[in-house]
């Protein structure tokens, strides 16, 4: 039996379920595609190299049986978007899936030559050449994509679909399911849908530099348009056009409303920093200065909750002026056990996971919580109630060390030596306050 016989015979491949159910496999395939908008994972080259070893068997010996539908179409989809197709080993194998493409009106093998040509809008090759030729010659009836995205959107000219697309994309509310509308399963693959990405953030730069909301609503839409759907692949990029406009610029409602979409969805970058990979330095220096400030508040928030002395005011409104200046680089909260369970019913109040990121004490504390802050050269530990204020120098070695998320009764209450810092008291007269800046202003 040939390929052609199994591949281009009308009826639909079926495997019987442990109950005896026929099932459409293909048919289960597709709707968990449509369901998540996921294509089909790329293969590890083994795994490909291996099914096409076992092709090539099947073409030498003409064996077809037990090979459906579903399975030449992932041939083909895997085969045409991996480095294998310019590979002259593979010579044979091209020669069949394309032949197959040009005679065949079955959805599911038409589908994966559209996936292919999707993820490889931006690459070149002779293969890649002569299946795109045939996939753009074809009836549009027999393409499983919206008509209008073909004609009106110049779909199969790697010149232009990209730019036409992401202007459509730059004027839409919810660009993520307007490509979902176009019977695209995975806006988020590589390829023509994230050039037209690029394109919308490109036409709406001005927007997001003048802080206009729709902008920035747009954009998060793209990289987390419901709860079982995140970008991976312009994540990086995404975050950078959410945050960098705000090195220029500020709008303190939106900020929020960022800072706790980005930390919902990627975690604190002090804590997660591999959700933050490929985010550029700039947007990672604005985030981490959005947190900082996020830091002290909580700190002071959660202070305020039951630490009833009169001296937080003074202590507040100073650090505070410090952060405004811009003097404090890094902050971290670490709390007792009351307080870690007043920050998560916070967290809970304001939709805000902030709240939680902060480092807990490892032994039992009643009453003290604190505060390390960066500031230069400098490690700083302020604490609640009788707490001085510590301040260590870079050579000191019995720093605690910020992003910890437990601390020691030894670490969290260690005294500077000597000359590698200095520890003041919070006097009722403020002079702390004059200590603790002029001690930072000659020393960070």
């Amino acid at each position: 039996m040939k390929l052609s016989d199994i591949l281009l015979n009308p009826k639909k491949p079926r495997i019987i379920d442990l109950k005896g159910t026929i099932v459409h496999l293909d048919r289960a395939v597709t709707s968990l595609q449509r369901r998540y908008g996921v294509s089909t994972k790329k293969q590890s080259s083994n795994d490909l190299n291996r099914k096409l070893e076992d092709f090539e068997r099947r073409l030498s010996r003409n064996d077809w049986s037990q090979f459906p539908w579903h399975m030449a179409s992932d041939i083909f989809r895997s085969f045409f978007t991996s480095d294998c197709r310019e590979d002259p080993k593979w010579k044979n194998t091209a020669t069949v899936l394309i032949n197959t493409l040009e005679k065949t009106e079955r959805k599911s093998f038409c589908r994966a030559a559209i996936d292919a040509y999707i993820e490889t809008y931006n690459e070149t090759g002779l293969q890649l050449d002569r299946f795109r030729a045939i996939i753009r010659e074809k009836p549009v009836r027999d393409i499983p994509i919206r008509k209008k995205l073909i004609t009106d959107y110049d779909f199969f000219n790697p010149q232009a679909a990209h730019i036409k697309i992401g202007k459509t994309l730059a004027g839409s509310d919810a660009p993520y399911e307007l490509v979902k509308s176009w019977d695209i399963w995975s806006p988020h693959s590589l390829g023509l849908f994230q050039s037209a990405f690029q394109e919308m953030l490109r036409e709406n730069d001005d927007d997001l530099q003048k802080m206009y909301r729709p902008s920035f609503e747009r954009i998060m839409n793209w990289l987390r348009p419901n709860s079982n759907t995140k970008a991976e692949i312009s994540r990086a990029l995404g975050i950078d056009a959410l945050v960098l406009p705000f090195k220029k610029g500020d709008s303190a409602v939106l900020r929020d409303d960022i800072e706790k979409f980005l930390i919902r969805n990627y975690g604190d970058p002090r804590i997660t920093p591999a959700e933050w990979s490929g985010v550029s330095t700039d947007a990672l220096k604005i985030i981490n200065r959005w947190m900082t400030s996020k830091s002290l508040k909580i700190f002071f928030d959660i202070i305020n909750k039951f630490e009833g002395s009169h001296m937080w005011e003074p202590r507040r409104k100073f650090w505070t002026a410090i952060d405004d200046r811009k003097w404090i680089d890094e902050a971290w909260v670490v709390l007792n056990d009351k307080g870690a369970q007043y920050a998560k019913s916070l967290a809970k109040e304001h939709d805000d996971k902030a709240f939680m990121s902060h480092g807990l004490l490892n032994f039992h504390e009643r009453e003290k919580c604190f505060f390390i802050m960066k500031v230069g050269n400098l490690t700083i530990v302020e604490g609640t109630h009788n707490f001085k204020d510590r301040i260590f120098k870079n050579e000191a070695t019995n720093a605690p060390i910020l992003r910890n998320r437990g601390y020691s009764k030894n670490e969290i209450s260690s005294v500077p030596n000597g000359s590698k810092g200095e520890a003041f008291t919070h006097d009722v007269s403020g002079k702390w306050m004059t200590k603790t800046e002029t001690f930072m202003r000659n020393n960070r």
